[in-house]
């Protein structure tokens, strides 16, 4: 998962735009109409029946469905294609839900190139996470900073034309589509901060940059008798395990250890999570419930399985665990906290995490080849809580710390050299 979203990130920022090499791929990617309406067709059964959230939602299907058919005789072209269901998705306002390639002109995927979450609430738009030390905290963003316009165009105006659902439980997720941006764009942010209004710009090209950028599968440190391991954005790469066993070698001898999962929006995949899971355990657990909606949905019998964790390695580490999650704990990255909270074997320390729904499957349409990820499956708490759903232990709201500091690893450091008691 990790790999395919940083290779869409490379396609769409890095790529060269010649004129004769986008004439090219113009001329190898014309379909004909027949292809345009069967992949279309193809599209719209494959979410009526397969989208697991498809009926928590309120978009009517008959909406989302006319959106993809109207004038869908003038697609001509493998990108146009992806730019019509990838509009058309807007409808369910889910991140976790993507055509790919998009066109160059389209948003690029939430959370992987997010440089700040926002939260549209009480008629405000305001920053409520921007990670410590990143870019978008390097251009001076803060938690807390009330957003007035983006590019000159009231918040609330830019947030109505920009929400296909036309929903108002729509707008928080798209006042962040908007955030997010699109390829090479900066955008410009009229904020009120500390009583004073100015005029920030947000360059998604630098975010972008720094998320493509070549990174160790993980750092490792101590802190004072505490091991330290944050994966980085690498929960997708298997040559993970093995550098996890490695750095648990490391800091067996710690006191206490900190998982960092805020380094995590791109997801991954089940056997990192579990290898990762099985050096705290010591006999085999659950760590989540799966749930397949459309096998209900087509014959009125419902499936639904927990998914085990299973000890690994030279030595299971019982020691103090705790979890760090923000809002780029992404997919499988949440799964991990949910797992290990579900176990009862860490405490979690941060603010809801991405909340991208379900698990994804990844399917290819016949014609035009493009891929498309929906979530298939629901994911579930151990305790019967939706992944989505899930409040850590100990919450940080950034906007009311310190934000001249990492205020949840303080706060994690904090409760752990507070005396503990049964």
């Amino acid at each position: 998962m990790r790999s395919l979203l940083v290779a869409t990130l490379l396609s769409a920022c890095c790529i060269s735009n010649a004129a004769a090499s986008t004439k090219t791929d113009d001329k190898q990617n014309v379909l004909t109409p027949e292809q345009i309406q069967q992949d279309i067709e193809h599209f719209i059964e494959y979410v009526r029946l397969g989208y697991a959230y498809r009926d928590d939602k309120p978009t009517d299907f008959a909406t989302f469905e006319q959106c993809i058919r109207h004038q869908s005789v003038e697609l001509k072209t493998k990108l146009q294609l992806s730019g019509r269901l990838n509009h058309c998705l807007e409808h369910w306002f889910d991140h976790h839900a993507d055509v790919t390639p998009r066109p160059k002109d389209y948003y690029l995927p939430m959370p992987t190139a997010t440089g700040l979450w926002a939260q549209w609430r009480n008629g405000q738009a305001t920053i409520t996470a921007v990670p410590f030390a990143e870019s978008a905290y390097q251009q001076g963003f803060r938690a807390g900073m009330q957003i007035l316009r983006i590019d000159g165009i009231a918040v609330e105006q830019a947030i109505e034309q920009a929400n296909v659902s036309g929903f108002d439980s729509a707008k928080s997720w798209t006042l962040n589509r908007l955030l997010t941006g699109k390829r090479k764009q900066r955008l410009s942010l009229e904020v009120r901060w500390l009583g004073k209004t100015e005029i920030k710009l947000l360059d998604i090209e630098a975010i972008v940059k720094n998320v493509i950028t070549e990174k160790p599968l993980l750092t490792q440190k101590r802190i004072g008798t505490v091991g330290y391991i944050r994966p980085e954005n690498s929960l997708g790469n298997n040559a993970l395990i093995s550098a996890f066993d490695e750095a648990m070698d490391q800091l067996k001898d710690t006191q206490a250890m900190i998982l960092d999962l805020r380094h995590t929006p791109s997801g991954g995949n089940t056997e990192v999570a579990r290898g990762i899971m099985s050096r705290f355990i010591k006999a085999p657990q659950p760590y989540q419930t799966h749930e397949l909606v459309s096998i209900e949905r087509e014959f009125g019998v419902k499936r639904a399985w927990q998914e085990f964790v299973y000890p690994r390695g030279d030595f299971q580490y019982d020691k103090p665990l705790i979890v760090l999650c923000n809002k780029w704990t992404g997919s499988m990255g949440e799964g991990l906290t949910i797992g290990l909270h579900g176990m009862k074997r860490a405490t979690v320390v941060g603010t809801q995490m991405s909340q991208l729904l379900g698990a994804i499957y990844g399917e290819t349409l016949p014609h035009s080849q493009l891929n498309y990820m929906l979530p298939r499956e629901k994911l579930y708490h151990v305790d019967g809580t939706p992944r989505e759903a899930f409040i850590p232990d100990i919450v940080i709201e950034q906007r009311q710390y310190n934000q001249e500091q990492d205020a949840t690893l303080q706060a994690a450091l904090e409760w752990l050299n507070k005396p503990q008691t049964d």
